[in-house]
């Protein structure tokens, strides 16, 4: 063994692999806040009728949701507001629930299936503004802001682990379902009484209807087990995809000795071994579609069962 082998020798990580373990809810954090800093370093004039910068800044310009331009054609519109912000606090609320919802369900989902699933409720969440503001149900304006693809995934959360302890304001504490039921239930009552359509009363311009979008495509990504990363498999069709399996070459036992003690026969096996024999394939199945990130611990545990399971069919 060369002094390269040895553990205390080898270097660590280097920076580019610690970059590449990052989850993707990390990534689209640092997107975010990235597109962020670009707001702030590039903002527009200030002006009296509108006092925020941010706003009138070439990104906002170029990406910010504008139910005209995007009539125009510029469909790029209704993905590009998820990345902007109108503020520090307006982005901070946004990736905080992204961040505490987006952990657990990148594990649950698989990474590429979150990126897909957030960038579609975006897209979808816009999708429904758009449609209530060419229906005169509220104002015709611009938006920015990812509130509608967090609010999906908040409400997915919330189907997933809908006892999980929340502290609204950091300071009362609940379940996640109810702090889901109080935002929906919020917006729902904003968006009926059209707080929003009238520039002079309080909540103006909050676009009620993308977060009602959002909501609305994570109760139906939930309820109808929508699984994007099937649709944009790039593996051909033609060819079923193979799967991964435990391999235990059979071991050639020495002849007995006249005399030998009788040894017992292998154990057959049970119908509980064939059930985890079942769960390990549709386990090593999720391995070779998103990777072994995206296994739960409870798929984590069948692994070592079976593990167990063969050594004593070895012996």
């Amino acid at each position: 063994m060369g002094i390269q082998d040895r553990d205390y020798y080898r270097e660590g990580p280097s920076f580019l692999d610690r970059v590449g373990q990052q989850g993707a809810t990390a990534w689209l954090i640092a997107i975010t806040v990235g597109v962020f800093f670009g707001q702030v370093l590039a903002p527009g004039p200030v002006l009296r009728g509108d006092p925020n910068p941010l706003l009138l800044g070439p990104l906002v310009t170029l990406g910010a949701f504008d139910p005209d331009r995007i009539s125009d054609g510029e469909v790029w519109r209704l993905l590009t507001p998820v990345f902007l912000h109108a503020g520090l606090f307006h982005l901070f609320g946004n990736m905080l629930i992204l961040y505490f919802t987006g952990v657990k369900l990148e594990e649950r989902y698989g990474s590429r299936e979150f990126v897909i699933f957030y960038i579609v409720a975006g897209i979808f969440a816009n999708l429904v503004y758009l449609g209530a503001q060419l229906a005169g149900l509220t104002e015709m304006s611009r938006a920015v802001g990812a509130s509608g693809a967090v609010a999906a995934t908040l409400i997915v959360f919330a189907f997933n682990y809908p006892r999980q302890k929340v502290l609204l304001y950091f300071i009362i504490p609940m379940p996640v379902w109810l702090l889901a039921a109080l935002w929906i239930g919020y917006d729902a009552i904003a968006a009926v009484g059209a707080m929003n359509a009238n520039p002079n009363r309080q909540g103006a311009g909050i676009a009620y209807f993308a977060h009602l979008g959002g909501a609305a495509f994570g109760l139906l990504y939930y309820q109808f087990g929508i699984r994007f990363s099937r649709v944009f498999d790039r593996s051909p069709k033609t060819r079923a995809r193979p799967k991964l399996r435990l391999v235990v070459p059979p071991v050639e036992e020495p002849p007995e000795p006249v005399g030998a003690a009788v040894v017992a026969a292998p154990r057959p096996a049970t119908p509980t071994d064939e059930q985890l024999e079942a769960k390990l394939d549709a386990v090593l199945d999720k391995v070779s579609k998103h990777g072994p990130e995206s296994l739960t611990p409870e798929e984590r545990e069948i692994f070592y069962k079976a593990g167990e399971l063969y050594k004593k069919r070895r012996k």
